[in-house]
């Protein structure tokens, strides 16, 4: 009797054990990619299989640098990219580099990526968060971000400064009239 307790204590024990290092494998890398244009974008692979949208239960990736001078950043996820390989897509220019999550080497092929940021190369450290499933990890990782050439070493993170449109025209508007002004002088 007291040895069938302490059989069913211990498989309860791996089990839950088995659970959380399950849980923590579900954000199996990240990548990134220099857009060229001073952002970068950045990617989750995961080992959930296909996926039609991008799906968060945790908020999206937040970062933070290890210094602690910059202040947590969060992006979401903005789309998918299902079946695609890693290999493939460093070769071809859809990611700069990558880094292993903490879960493992094995590959997925199927990637989560978020809209445009800015960060630079540096120690950065990303946390999905704790909450079940897709974008899984039990804690932050450190990510040595590389390659990007477009952004300054150890900027950021930031979001992306797009100029609002109602920007642009009355920029736009104030050009023209400057060359109105400087065509009458002449």
């Amino acid at each position: 009797m007291i040895r069938n307790k302490m059989l069913k204590t211990i498989a309860t024990v791996c089990g839950s054990m088995l659970l959380a290092a399950s849980a923590q494998a579900h954000l199996v890398s990240f990548g990134w990619v220099d857009n060229q244009d001073g952002t970068v974008t950045l990617w989750g692979e995961h080992w959930h299989g296909d996926q039609t949208s991008a799906y968060t239960a945790n908020g999206g990736i937040t970062i933070t640098d290890n210094s602690g001078v910059n202040m947590p950043f969060t992006v979401q996820w903005a789309g998918v990219q299902n079946n695609t390989d890693r290999d493939d897509m460093l070769a071809d220019g859809t990611l700069t580099g990558w880094a292993n999550a903490g879960n493992g080497n094995t590959e997925y092929r199927d990637w989560f990526y978020t809209d445009a940021l800015v960060i630079g190369n540096g120690d950065w450290n990303f946390y999905t968060g704790p909450n079940c499933c897709i974008d899984t990890m039990g804690s932050s990782v450190n990510v040595t971000l590389t390659g990007i050439t477009s952004v300054d070493d150890g900027t950021g993170p930031g979001a992306a400064n797009v100029p609002e449109p109602a920007s642009v025209v009355l920029l736009g508007l104030g050009m023209l009239g400057l060359g109105f002004a400087r065509r009458k002088q002449a």
